[in-house]
């Protein structure tokens, strides 16, 4: 007998108590987006205990040019108090998040290797992984000046891990018969102290800063907000690898098979292209948030406004420029994260308030359907998911 089991992760998660001048508020949630990895694929990943021929000709046939993954587990503890126009806010969150971006060259060169790909040039440029786990203190001060609401709030986080992998350019040619190989590559790898991997390791510090406005226009209410613009620098102890190579690998020849020693590598010349290793301090930037939106009240017996906007994020992958023009669009290209444009509005019911919401961008290229339902007036629960056309998708469920 077939069982399947499916497992809905609602987004986000909040409660909220005492809504007067003190507010108290918990949020989890679990973001998991892909582009290309769908349901099944993932099933027989992380389930089946090992990757078959079909597993990995499915996870080919449907993988894209460019491939995403994100994940983040957030959970969140926030108190704010108003008075006079004003508020303050102090939250505290543990954060982890993993992001991936793989062309489909990497791909095919992972799962089958270089065999089936001769006389071809594999292009694996702008690969790249990074995994973060980072606790945050934030505190938020707001006033309202000229009927204009202003925010600015300042983090101290303390970093615990941090792996990333940058392949800006990579590419691989192999010559027919497997002759000779062409390897073009430049990669940047940093790692945290791998002699501290507790949860709550001590491994860096860093500082986010946060900006948010909001004011009238006519009968339309704008915001703008900026959320997290920061970076963690990490310990000396860390571990830091940059290559910038290219070359040509005819084989090696081996003239006695029981005498192969390392001055055959040596001379092949393939060590000293691939260690340059070294322990050092660096700066790796955390996921900034970029908001504009519109807001409407409406007149309606039932919909009680309607709000119209845009997100992108900003993480580069390195700290090697100055800011610029160039700069923002640098971090916002090398975020993985595509301009996502939404529409929300609330709907009110006697029991409870209806949000749903379409939006169209972010980690993948799909138009997403999101519902929320809200409860409560001065204590207020809210749960939802932004991706409601997934629950319906079966195996296709991204």
């Amino acid at each position: 007998m077939k069982k399947k089991i499916i497992i809905f992760f609602f987004i986000p998660f909040i409660l909220i108590g005492q809504e007067n001048r003190s507010n108290i508020s918990w949020l989890s949630s679990f973001k998991f987006e892909s582009n290309s990895l769908d349901q099944k694929i993932l099933n027989n990943l992380l389930f089946t205990g090992h990757i078959t021929d079909s597993i990995k000709n499915t996870f080919l046939k449907s993988s894209k040019e460019n491939n995403i993954i994100n994940g983040e587990i957030r959970n969140q503890f926030t108190y704010s108090y108003n008075f006079n126009n004003q508020n303050i806010k102090v939250s505290i969150a543990d954060i982890n998040i993993i992001n991936t971006h793989f062309t489909d060259d990497f791909l095919n060169l992972a799962f089958n290797g270089n065999f089936p790909y001769q006389d071809q040039n594999l292009n694996f440029s702008n690969t790249n992984l990074r995994v973060n786990r980072f606790q945050q203190f934030k505190m938020i001060y707001g006033s309202v000046i000229n009927k204009i609401n202003i925010n600015i709030g300042c983090s101290y986080l303390l970093g615990n891990h941090h792996v990333s992998y940058i392949i800006k350019e990579g590419s691989l040619y192999t010559a027919p018969y497997g002759s000779y190989l062409d390897l073009e590559y430049e990669v940047n790898t940093f790692i945290t102290d791998t002699s501290n991997l507790t949860a709550f390791a001590n491994n860096g510090k860093g500082i986010a800063t946060d900006f948010s406005t909001n004011f009238n226009i006519k009968e339309y209410d704008i915001w703008f907000s900026v959320e997290d613009l920061g970076y963690i620098t990490w310990n000396p102890s860390s571990i830091s690898l940059a290559i910038d190579s290219a070359f040509t690998f005819q084989g090696i020849e081996v003239d006695d098979i029981y005498n192969f020693n390392d001055s055959i590598l040596n001379e092949s010349n393939i060590i000293d292209n691939i260690t340059n290793i070294k322990n050092t301090s660096f700066k790796s930037y955390i996921p900034a948030v970029i908001n504009l939106s519109i807001t409407k009240e409406l007149k309606s017996k039932y919909i009680n406004k309607y709000t119209g906007g845009i997100i992108a994020r900003w993480q580069p992958y390195l700290d090697n420029t100055l800011l610029s023009i160039n700069k923002i669009k640098q971090g916002i290209e090398e975020s993985n994260f595509k301009p996502l444009y939404y529409i929300h509005s609330i709907i009110q019911t006697n029991k409870y308030d209806v949000i749903p919401q379409i939006s169209y961008g972010g980690y993948n290229n799909n138009t997403n359907i999101g519902l929320a339902l809200s409860k409560g007036k001065k204590n207020k629960l809210i749960i939802g998911t932004n991706h409601l056309e997934d629950i319906f998708n079966g195996d296709n469920t991204q």
